[in-house]
């Protein structure tokens, strides 16, 4: 492989107008076709195949309720005591209801006046307002037109108008102004490595032409393949830090080569024969941990994983094939490695941290090392998954607004309706399929944690009956989901006595059965890309020593991460320092997501550093040379692309929406534990320890590693 891709770089290098060219009409090309095809991304994060989805069809025949048609809940809130009997306020909310029910697309509004949905102390109330398209396809456009005609209760003394429901207010989106946060650092990082701003620019270049066709891709496909909107931003995120990084390493390579290689060109190509050979390893193993997604079984993290792959391929055609000739391009612009002062050298030389602790004592380091990512990991102990929910959103948002509002009037189980859905005994006659109905009625009442249980409507079939379940807490709580188990427990009860079953669904109800599903998954899916990537790893390195010490660092660096991650965004330690409005569970799909991605990158790190190692053990025998070498030479190309992903990733750490914020800070905690603990000093530590063991593998004997110019 090594030879082939030089004979690429080779080849891109002295051909550098044309791969430039090529690049720039693909994008172009792609670009066209994107602006005519257009995108559809889904902002749905449901799953098909459980029973909470699967009875959905059920309720649409029976009860006429379409739970996939979008919602927004309008929830009006009056300052005086009984202000909703003012006959002001009254004829304007029933005018507002009148208005709204003519606009595109909505299919019928609730009036509460009819309804009798007031607070105890009748000054807040909600419409809901349902449109006859599901809840992805509502656009923005026409949520604003059914918000115009609630305007008129802003004019309203002491009203409040806020805004919820299934549609989509604010759609999560890709944060170009944390892309372009994530960018600048990175460039300055560089800046700072190379010393250089042309050099610097190389990777920015590669990588976001790389994201931009990448990006098209994902969104062309978005038109044929129903696609999660949450999956263009995960693309983008990986896609970039990747890309970057990637051209970081072959960039430094080439910079070391061009200290005793004065053509440009084979240096381009001795640089892609040994850190593209990284690359395209670490870059594949990559695509293989976010494609493994896919195993877990749910549809949006399926369309999450196989949209980060198609992302991080395009970052690896970029670095493999538009980089030799953007390097080509400026060659004469980029500095060779040792192109520094004496004083420079001899600090670089003495390198004493390395030699203090890693090489002197690396016993007492892989301990410490060890400790302090278990001393992280300890909240990890009592992490707890959920879904989002619009209690952790910003306290200026609509959609919080208006779950405080519904929370302090009506209770937080307002926000976390359980619909029961029960199919009655067909056996049965109506008088007895009414006495089991009431009998089911009176029994969800009185379950604990129940703050009121409607009485059960039966269908026009009378095969069915559905009854409404308002907890006591909200959808976070732990108690709402106890609640969700005793009603599945008592359905193994009625199926005894009355041949009747209960499934639970809607929103929350759903929510639910993919945090049971996930967190099944989740050991499993980390199982099969860790043994998947050991069985590589074996092979690359002809080790058993290095993939399994590669194993537990990252398994070490993963619950350090989580850790930290549970302490800010559950338990809120720091909240205002990352602006955190409310302690919440973690996103129940963002451990998978988590393991996949930062997998894949930690084996980056650990494939540029231990592949360098190995050369230099081959040529020497000397495992503590190799180890000194192979930190001196890659130690600070590691921190600084350590720092970038780091930098790219905390960018989305610092919106608002507190899905994206999770996953930034998720990863942003994950590359600082692997890369600056696990790959610096837990695994170089390791690699001294154990010696000459590292490298003890069948069929395994010294030779010497040549390259031919």
């Amino acid at each position: 492989m090594g030879k082939l891709l030089k004979r690429l770089g080779e080849f891109m290098a002295k051909h550098k107008w044309t791969a430039i060219i090529v690049w720039l009409i693909a994008l172009i090309g792609f670009g066209t076709a994107a602006a005519k095809i257009g995108s559809n991304y889904n902002e749905s994060l449901s799953i098909s195949g459980i029973p909470s989805t699967e009875i959905q069809s059920t309720l649409k025949k029976e009860f006429h309720q379409d739970t996939d048609h979008g919602t927004l809940q309008v929830v009006i809130k009056t300052k005086d005591k009984n202000g909703l009997l003012n006959p002001k306020t009254q004829k304007a909310i029933t005018n507002s209801i009148a208005n709204a029910e003519k606009k595109p697309h909505v299919d019928f509004v609730t009036n509460p006046y009819q309804s009798k949905q007031f607070s105890k102390d009748l000054t807040t109330t909600y419409a809901t307002v349902t449109y006859n398209q599901k809840a992805n396809s509502v656009t923005p456009e026409t949520i604003h037109k059914t918000q115009a005609a609630f305007k008129s209760l802003d004019h309203q003394k002491g009203v409040q108008v806020e805004y919820t429901g299934t549609v989509s207010i604010h759609p999560m989106g890709v944060n170009e102004i944390a892309e372009l946060i994530g960018v600048a650092i990175a460039f300055i990082f560089m800046v700072i490595l190379f010393r250089s701003f042309i050099t610097a620019g190389l990777p920015i270049i590669s990588a976001v032409i790389g994201l931009a066709i990448g990006l098209l891709v994902i969104g062309i496909g978005s038109s044929y393949f129903e696609t999660a909107s949450v999956a263009q931003s995960l693309a983008m995120i990986l896609s970039l830090a990747c890309g970057i990084d990637y051209a970081l390493f072959i960039i430094n390579r080439y910079r070391t080569n061009r200290v005793t290689e004065d053509d440009h060109i084979k240096a381009i190509g001795m640089a892609m024969a040994t850190a593209g050979s990284s690359v395209l390893f670490a870059g594949v193993t990559v695509i293989i941990a976010v494609a493994g997604l896919s195993l877990v079984g749910i549809d949006f993290l399926t369309q999450m994983g196989l949209a980060a792959a198609v992302g991080v391929a395009f970052a690896i055609l970029s670095a493999l094939t538009l980089l030799p000739a953007l390097i080509s391009l400026v060659h004469k612009h980029i500095r060779p490695a040792n192109n520094q002062t004496g004083k420079h050298k001899q600090k670089a030389k003495n390198n004493g941290l390395v030699e203090h602790t890693i090489i002197r004592h690396p016993f007492v380091t892989v301990i410490v090392s060890a400790l302090v990512l278990l001393g992280f990991a300890i909240p990890s102990g009592h992490m707890r998954l959920g879904m989002p929910y619009n209690g952790a959103l910003p306290t200026n948002q609509t959609e919080r607004k208006a779950y405080d509002i519904l929370s302090d009037k009506f209770g937080e189980g307002m926000n976390a309706q359980l619909i029961t859905v029960a199919k009655l005994d067909k056996n049965a006659t109506p008088d007895e399929k009414q006495q089991d109905v009431m009998e089911i009625t009176k029994h969800l009442s009185e379950m604990k944690y129940v703050k009121m249980a409607t009485p059960g409507m039966m269908s026009n079939s009378g095969k069915y009956a559905v009854f409404m379940v308002i907890p006591t807490e909200g959808p976070e709580s732990v108690k709402t989901d106890q609640l969700a188990h005793h009603i599945k427990k008592y359905s193994n009860t009625t199926e005894d006595k009355m041949n009747t079953k209960l499934v639970l669904t809607g929103t929350n109800a759903i929510n639910i059965d993919i945090v049971e599903k996930l967190n099944k998954a989740i050991p499993i899916f980390a199982g099969i890309v860790m043994a998947l990537a050991f069985v590589l790893m074996m092979i690359v390195f002809r080790s058993f020593i290095i993939p399994l010490v590669a194993m537990a660092g990252f398994g070490l660096s993963l619950l350090a991460s989580f850790g930290a991650l549970t302490a800010v965004m559950q338990d809120a330690v720091l909240n205002t320092v990352f602006g955190i409005s409310k302690g919440a569970p973690i996103i129940a799909f963002l451990p998978v997501i988590a393991i996949g991605i930062l997998f894949g990158l930690a084996m980056d790190y650990e494939v540029f550093l231990v592949s360098r190692i190995r050369e230099i053990y081959l040529l020497t025998g000397d495992n503590t040379k190799a180890v000194r070498t192979g930190m001196k030479e890659n130690a600070k190309v590691i921190i600084t692309a350590g720092l970038i992903m780091i930098s790219v990733f905390g960018s989305f750490a610092i919106t608002s929406n507190p899905t994206s914020k999770s996953i930034g800070l998720a990863l942003a905690f994950g590359v600082f534990f692997d890369a600056f603990i696990v790959r610096l000093i837990f695994v170089p530590a390791m690699i001294k320890l154990c010696g000459k063991w590292n490298w003890v593998f069948p069929g395994m004997r010294r030779s010497k590693i040549e390259y031919k110019k």
